[in-house]
């Protein structure tokens, strides 16, 4: 038997075995990645299962035990790895900030950094309720180079929906003019698997920035700076798999994680599945989203700042069977985001469309005026 060595691997394994992953009783899903032994990672692929609590498996019948080894197609084999996923029934709060955080937060929720990666973002549901969510980054339309903001399709919402800064009433600042939240899984496994009624999450969406506010469009992040080119995924490879990464978002400010996991399948409708890209937790066990993170980039936690992924949920995010689970983060591989919007991120030194020096003192001109102006 050949071992695995890449995605590509483990994706047509857990394909091949998918009947012996959703009959064990309730599981939370499964995803790729490497196998912790003795609480440790190691370089070894697996096929992660997670489960609400582990008991021996001589107390479990012969259907719930997980093998140790899975087999897939063309002799190809890799371990599992059985983990807790911690289901919780109630979502307790998530824990302080430190002031640092706090400060930025309240720079974020300000108005007055400009239109840039991490801001919050604001906007009605059909209820008349206000809803927030964040800003991954200042983007440009690929056919006519129009600037705008990316975040996530359930802050975006249908095209038309009407966007603020900082809260939902407080100053107009664009549009949704594109988004997605499904697509067929056959898109994104370059036809290594194809799942009947299996679809991927890809929850994104473009804001058009209204004219009156492109002077404040600012690439890169907040605090954070100047991002590079998206790290690309290959799945021929074991992928960004075990990387250090960093975002700011409105609710938790800046925090930091590893990519644990790759291709959750989190859904346990009896008729289709779900995916997405990855499972991130955050650093020594601190919390790396909460509600209202929801659209904030994933980078590289280095002087690059590569693009990784888009996040659209996590703590206590509720996907299975109404539980919720702690302290994962879910994200979708950021070019896939990308290439379905038709976009460009935004880069300084005109790469592409970094603003001029005309334009950034026209937005710090602009930005004193903001909070008192419905653009």
């Amino acid at each position: 038997m050949a071992k695995a060595t890449c995605l590509a691997d483990l994706l047509r394994i857990r394909d091949a075995n998918s009947a012996l992953v959703d009959r064990v009783d309730g599981n939370l899903g499964s995803a790729l990645g490497y196998k912790i032994t003795n609480k440790k990672l190691t370089s070894t692929p697996a096929v992660i299962i997670f489960v609400p609590g582990k008991v021996p498996d001589a107390l479990l019948p012969e259907t719930q035990r997980v093998p140790k080894t899975l087999r897939g197609p063309d002799g190809l084999e890799c371990p599992t790895d059985v983990v807790v996923g911690k289901k919780a029934a109630d979502e307790p709060a998530a824990p302080p900030l430190d002031a640092e955080n706090l400060a930025v937060i309240d720079e974020l929720q300000s108005g007055e950094v400009g239109l840039v990666g991490g801001i919050q973002l604001g906007f009605f549901e059909s209820d008349g309720l206000g809803y927030v969510g964040t800003t991954a980054c200042a983007v440009r339309r690929k056919s006519d180079g129009r600037a705008g903001l990316l975040t996530n399709q359930h802050v975006g919402g249908p095209p038309g929906r009407v966007i603020y800064h900082p809260d939902p009433g407080h100053v107009r600042i664009g549009h949704t003019r594109a988004s997605f939240e499904m697509d067929p899984d056959e898109y994104y496994f370059n036809d290594l698997i194809d799942e009947e009624d299996a679809y991927y999450r890809i929850d994104c969406a473009f804001v058009e920035v209204q004219d009156a506010g492109l002077p404040l469009v600012k690439p890169g992040l907040h605090r954070l700076g100047p991002v590079g080119d998206p790290l690309p995924l290959d799945l021929k490879s074991m992928g960004p798999l075990g990387r250090k990464v960093i975002s700011i978002g409105r609710t938790r400010g800046i925090q930091r994680g590893t990519i644990a996991a790759f291709g959750y399948e989190w859904s346990d409708d009896p008729t289709s599945s779900v995916y997405t890209d990855y499972l991130i937790i955050g650093e020594a066990g601190r919390v790396f989203s909460d509600h209202g993170d929801s659209g904030k980039l994933i980078v590289t936690d280095d002087a690059h700042r590569n693009p990784i992924a888009l996040l659209w949920g996590g703590w206590y995010e509720r996907l299975r069977r109404g539980h919720g689970q702690e302290n994962w983060t879910y994200a979708i591989d950021v070019n896939k985001v990308l290439h379905r919007l038709e976009l460009d991120i935004m880069k300084d030194n005109g790469q592409p469309g970094g603003p001029s020096e005309v334009a950034r003192n026209r937005a710090r001109e602009v930005s004193r005026k903001m909070r008192e102006l419905d653009i």
